[in-house]
Parts: C-alpha cells; structure tokens; sequence
C-alpha cells in the first residue's frame, strides 16, 4: 500500500523526499523567467520596438538559459556530493549559472548562423566545410558576446549570485538508498 508520506519504488522506500529532477525543472523555469524577463526589460529599455527580431533575440535567451539552468544544476548537484560545503556549492551554482546560461545561449545563437549559412557552405566533411565552419563560430561567438553582454550585464551578475546564494543555502538535496 502507498502512503501519502511514502513511496514505494521496487526495494527503496522514499519518506517525504521530493523528486528530484521536478525540482531542476522548476529551477530551471524561474531561472529562464528571471533571464527572459530581464532581456525584455534591456530591449524595452534601448527603445526596441517589437519586431521579429527582438522577439527572437527573447525566445533565443528563454531556451538558453532554461538549458544552462539545467546544466548549472546539474553541476552544482555533482559537485556537492563531493564537497557539499556551502561555499563549494555556491561556486560551483554561480559558475554553472555564468557558463551554462551564456554557453548554452551562444550555442543556440551559433545553430542559427549555421542554419542560416549552411546553404552557401562546402560539405561539412571537406577542409573548406571545416574552416567555414570554424569561421562562423567565431564570428557567432563575437557577435553574440558583443550583443548579449549589454543586454546580461550588469542586472544578470545580482540574478546570478542571489540563486548560487539561495542554492548554497539550502538543504542538500541527497537520494536515499
């Protein structure tokens, strides 16, 4: 029989434990509403207009800063089992978040340039297709570093410490054998 207070899952025996992985995705849901909404705020603030393209620039920054947000917790939560200190855990969150948030971003903006020169591109496979595919990387990577960091900082930098803090603060989370 199964309890309101315990699930039974095979041998194990789980008493008041939340699933883990709802509460990455929740994390994840705030942390890109927290992103999305401070990119709108940049944009409105620069007085952009609602075109197609700030609508995209909006859309490219939820989806990237959802999948940091998973990446960022998914590294804070591997790192605290090795060192599950509270000043581990917030470096390895705030770190996460940086990277994750600006990484996973850069590589959806670097997919869409692909997309949109692969028409005019060699074979992926040839020297040329290699170099040109090394060449629009660089370039995506620039332009994006460029664009995103009026648009991130210095707001995103607060948003950042104040989730690594609340993570670092809260229990740790740990699966029951």
């Amino acid at each position: 029989m199964v309890s309101s207070t315990s699930l039974k899952f095979g041998n194990q025996t789980r008493a008041g434990t939340q699933w883990l992985p709802i509460r990455a995705l929740g994390f994840s849901m705030i942390w890109s509403l927290l992103i999305t909404g401070l990119v709108t705020i940049q944009l409105a603030l620069s007085y952009q207009g609602v075109t197609s393209r700030t609508i995209d620039v909006v859309v490219l920054f939820a989806l990237g800063s959802f999948a940091g947000a998973l990446f960022a917790r998914t590294l804070a939560s591997v790192a605290g089992r090795f060192r599950p200190q509270p000043s581990a855990r917030f470096a390895a969150m705030f770190l996460g978040l940086i990277t994750g948030t600006v990484g996973m971003t850069a590589l959806f903006h670097f997919l869409q340039f692909r997309s949109y020169y692969a028409a005019s591109h060699d074979n992926i496979l040839s020297i040329h297709g290699v170099v040109e595919v090394l060449m629009t990387g660089a370039s995506s990577g620039y332009i994006f570093m460029v664009e995103s960091a009026m648009l991130l900082l210095p707001w995103g930098l607060p948003l950042a410490l104040a989730a690594a803090w609340d993570y670092a603060t809260s229990p740790i989370e740990r699966k029951r054998q």
